[in-house]
């Protein structure tokens, strides 16, 4: 097993399906968790759902606190509350993001999903990085989606942001090379959760990626091990 004893990490959309797999995995394997979320009750749907692994009040294990990671000022703020916790901060965990359809032709929707799945990624990247470069190390790892590979109908948006994270993690990892720092994307198809399910009740998830393999998928890349991959694209295409 990983051991990431002396880490801390900061993971975004912490709330979502795949979010709880990935905190719960850090956190086993010995991280500690900064989770920014949208609210109060998701903060509390979190912790409830790790039980002990959450931590006690004399060692926490999880932190979390509303922010809106879109807003470079409230990610610098919760990025200082995490380094006075525990002194360091050597992960970040993009998985905030969304999807959604529209028509090429139609340019709010386009911009309101590249809202959700880039601005968010940068901005929450550009604060984590400042002490990552400090000391020398640090991971970073994007959900991006296969879409962005390939655009489709009425997902124009979608595949434009998608894919727009697979060339910025290129261009990141390009710029922070020589510093200790990684920065890599990962590509799911298929997640399988609820919204999923419900939206296409005809498919048979058994085809899906489940949150726990995307979870080890980012989590190794989140290790010292993986200290030899970085400004790559890693299709995650099936659950096995």
């Amino acid at each position: 097993m990983l051991d990431l004893s002396k880490r801390a990490a900061v993971v975004t959309g912490a709330n979502g399906n795949l979010g709880h797999a990935v905190v719960r995995m850090f956190i086993e394997r010995g991280a500690h968790v900064a989770a920014p979320v949208r609210d109060e009750a998701k903060a509390a749907e979190l912790r409830a759902s790790l039980a002990e692994l959450a931590g006690t009040p004399d060692d926490e294990r999880l932190i979390t606190g509303v922010v809106d990671v879109s807003r470079p000022d409230q990610m610098d703020a919760f990025v200082e509350r995490t380094l006075r916790t525990w002194g360091r901060l050597d992960i970040v965990a993009n998985l905030a993001g969304g999807f959604g359809t529209g028509s090429a032709l139609e340019y709010a929707a386009i911009e309101e999903l590249w809202e959700r799945n880039v601005r968010t990624v940068v901005t929450a990247t550009a604060a984590c990085a400042r002490p990552m470069r400090a000391r020398g190390y640090g991971r970073i790892v994007s959900v991006g989606a296969m879409t962005g590979l390939k655009g489709r109908r009425n997902a124009a948006g979608y595949a434009m942001a998608k894919g727009a994270l697979i060339r910025w993690t290129e261009a990141l990892a390009d710029e922070l090379k020589g510093e200790g720092i990684t920065a890599n994307v990962v590509l799911p198809s298929t997640i399988d959760h609820p919204a999923n399910r419900t939206a296409m009740p005809k498919v048979d998830p058994k085809t899906w990626v489940s949150p726990e393999e995307l979870a080890a998928v980012i989590v190794f890349l989140c290790s010292r091990e993986a200290s030899g991959v970085t400004g790559a694209a890693i299709p995650i295409t099936a659950r096995t």
